[in-house]
């Protein structure tokens, strides 16, 4: 087999923080770490948003940022794709690239990522755009992080299912000296973004639900970190449901302040209705804590109702606050639950794994 020469473009990768731009890190690293053993003849990666400066060091890849300078992304990203056997689009922005870099290399095996809303059709997030299903003909492979994902964007994309690949996301190495928390006040935690968009993470759901669980568990108390423009409307309604005294907004904080979030947490609750896979389940399982999630989105994908958390329907408010009060109230239950989702984790969402599936998608492409 010929060991290919690989190009990755993506957006914003290094300069911002979130869940995108962690995955582009992912895959850096993973490329990184397979050319080391010689399966990768010459790895570029090329990032429009980002600026050299940005860049921490990376062995075996070579990085270009452009910042502002998008026509001069696209022209050496076209010279790489030229030289190049494979392409990974981090985005599906990046199509035209893809489709242009396709006409001046018809050799080259094109494979997207996706990741979620981004490729859904819905209007409050994004729409499609009317020459993208054309463009993807010139993609071979899309990886898509949850097969909700993939089963929404080939039917608004007509795209083959064939083209798909489940290629899930993962987190780092699991959390080391965690200790149970000690008898006292239960800690209920919610990590999310709290941006325009962000309606649809349920938040509100989640503070009704626990003006409930305070109605039978006074002494429970709800962690809330994360910040955006939603965040005065959610602390308006805490004191307008009367809990604010047993709730906490921490805004967005350090690595440092959310390991200790997660460290003296019994639970995590996010019953989101548009996660496009549920990282923020790993994180938590990451610390052996049992999670709840919505039954709408990826998360049932990832979360096991009754193993290894509670996959509740947002909306019903009272089966929302007995899944917290089940966790809070049976330390016993809730501990096992969170042993049975990081032995999930260790078997399947550690980096080892993301470079291991990032391996298969080389050889599939080669």
């Amino acid at each position: 087999m010929r060991v290919p020469r690989v190009l990755f473009l993506a957006l914003d990768t290094y300069s911002r923080t979130g869940g995108l731009q962690r995955f582009n890190q992912r895959v850096i690293g993973c490329l990184s770490d397979i050319a080391g053993k010689g399966a990768i003849r010459d790895c570029r990666v090329m990032i429009m948003r980002d600026i050299d400066s940005d860049f921490p060091p990376v062995e075996r890849v070579h990085l270009r940022g452009f910042g502002p300078r998008r026509l001069a992304f696209m022209r050496e990203a076209l010279a790489a794709a030229r030289q190049s056997d494979i392409l990974f689009l981090g985005q599906v922005n990046l199509l035209p690239v893809g489709f242009l870099a396709k006409l001046l290399n018809p050799r080259l095996k094109i494979c997207l990522f996706v990741h979620g809303v981004e490729v859904w059709n819905d209007p409050v997030y994004r729409r499609k755009r009317v020459y993208e299903p054309f463009l993807l003909k010139a993609v071979g492979m899309v990886a898509s992080v949850s097969r909700y994902t993939a089963d929404i964007m080939a039917r608004e994309f007509s795209i083959n299912t064939q083209k798909f690949r489940i290629f899930p996301n993962s987190v780092d190495a699991l959390a080391e000296d965690i200790v149970p928390p000690a008898a006292g006040a239960p800690v209920v935690l919610c990590v999310t973004r709290m941006a325009v968009h962000d309606h649809g993470k349920n938040v509100d759901k989640v503070l009704r639900a626990f003006k409930l669980v305070l109605e039978r568990q006074p002494e429970a108390r709800l962690e809330i970190v994360g910040d955006g423009v939603l965040k005065p409307e959610l602390v308006a309604l805490a004191e307008s449901l009367g809990i604010q005294t047993s709730v906490t907004f921490h805004g967005r904080v350090s690595d440092a302040v959310l390991d200790d979030c997660y460290r003296r947490a019994s639970c995590f609750v996010l019953p989101s209705s548009k996660e496009g896979f549920g990282i923020v389940y790993l994180e938590a399982w990451k610390y052996g804590l049992p999670v709840i999630c919505g039954t709408q989105g990826a998360s049932k994908e990832v979360v096991s109702d009754r193993q290894d958390g509670f996959v509740i329907d947002p909306s019903d408010v009272p089966a929302l606050a007995a899944a917290m009060e089940t966790l809070i109230g049976d330390r016993q239950r809730a501990a096992a639950m969170g042993q049975a989702g990081k032995q999930k984790l260790q078997s399947r969402y550690l980096n080892a794994h993301f470079r291991a599936n990032l391996e298969q998608l080389l050889g599939e492409l080669s």
